[in-house]
């Protein structure tokens, strides 16, 4: 006779909307932030899953009976954990920089990964009792906390909706990460952690729904809009236009709302002409216009009394950290050094 109880039907319906999720954003659009969740949800959602069959196997222990096999597919989905941690990261970077690319060196945070995938299949519990699970736990927690000193760093750049997504998103991976510590998960057990990541993903569901401008249902909000191409066109004609005439990028309290004010447009229709005409969130955008006005002032000698702040200030920045973080991303060094070239050029 099959055994189940409802905390593992209740940890099934989590893993099954953790892998609908994945699609839903790896099929929504091209964008990279959507395509690198996808494959985060998709590895956390095969971790979780051998959390469930192994609990499955504890109530049903002939329902596997090749259990090469099983052992073999069991610490294969236990391999997962170590490019759970990277991915993790590589979303917060491409979420908070719309320019953001994948190069070769970026495949490297994939090694250990790669490595304990193929040797799953020819190791015993042991391995990974005597420290294999020790390495993938450090291995997450390492990548989290790099992920919290990035966002602290670029989180005044971002936009109120993204800061608010991202950190649900680090309290909900935090939570999964204390309960999935070796030192609680004795107290948890295999469908006490599946449970919790079940609630996460319901949580992280829940959002999804009441957010704009945070996931792929932005671009169904979009898709029900009435306006059509033409008059999106329009708009992004205006708001060039007004960028370069009027410079309101030089208020540093610029809003969205304001913006939509000067040129006389919702401001849902102005959203939707930055993020898809233009592929930019309002702050890259209106950032790009602010860099371009420090580097026209950098450049004319008239300004060399200027000190670094005046710079800033002037060009629309109110923050001169962000100014100078913003700069050197786009530069390759600081404002600082970019004048002096000019000088000694």
């Amino acid at each position: 006779m099959f055994n189940i109880d409802v905390l593992t039907l209740f940890a099934f319906f989590g893993t099954f909307q953790g892998l609908v999720f994945a699609i839903i954003f790896w099929i929504r659009n091209e964008i990279l932030a959507n395509k690198v969740f996808a494959l985060l949800l998709l590895a956390t959602s095969i971790r979780i899953a051998k959390n469930i069959f192994v609990h499955l196997h504890e109530l049903n222990p002939d329902l596997f009976n090749d259990l090469i096999l099983w052992r073999s597919t069991v610490y294969i989905a236990l391999s997962h954990q170590f490019i759970i941690g990277p991915l993790f990261l590589v979303y917060f970077w491409s979420k908070t920089n719309s320019k953001f690319r994948l190069k070769r060196i970026h495949y490297w945070h994939l090694l250990p990964y790669t490595f304990f995938v193929g040797i799953s299949p020819f190791v015993q519990w042991p391995f990974w009792a005597n420290g294999g699970l020790w390495c993938s736990y450090i291995s997450i927690l390492g990548y989290y906390l790099a992920t919290i000193w990035y966002y602290n760093k670029e989180a005044s750049d971002l936009d109120a909706e993204s800061k608010k997504w991202l950190k649900i998103i680090l309290v909900v991976t935090g939570v999964l990460l204390v309960s999935y510590s070796p030192s609680l998960f004795k107290y948890i057990g295999y469908i006490g952690g599946a449970t919790l990541y079940t609630m996460g993903i319901l949580f992280v569901g829940f959002v999804i729904s009441g957010y704009s401008g945070t996931s792929p249902m932005k671009k169904r909000k979009y898709d029900s809009s009435s306006i059509q191409k033409n008059e999106l066109n329009e708009i992004r004609v205006k708001l060039l236009q007004a960028m370069s005439k009027n410079q309101p990028y030089l208020n540093p309290e610029l809003s969205l709302n304001e913006l939509a004010a000067t040129i006389e447009v919702k401001p849902h229709h102005l959203s939707r002409v930055i993020n898809e005409l233009l592929e930019k969130s309002f702050a890259d955008f209106i950032n790009e216009y602010r860099l371009e006005a420090a580097i026209s002032l950098l450049k004319d000698p008239k300004n060399d009394h200027l000190k670094m702040a005046a710079i800033a200030y002037q060009s629309g920045f109110n923050s001169v950290p962000t100014f100078n973080t913003l700069f050197k991303k786009t530069q390759n060094c600081t404002p600082s050094s970019f004048r002096k070239n000019l000088r000694s050029n």
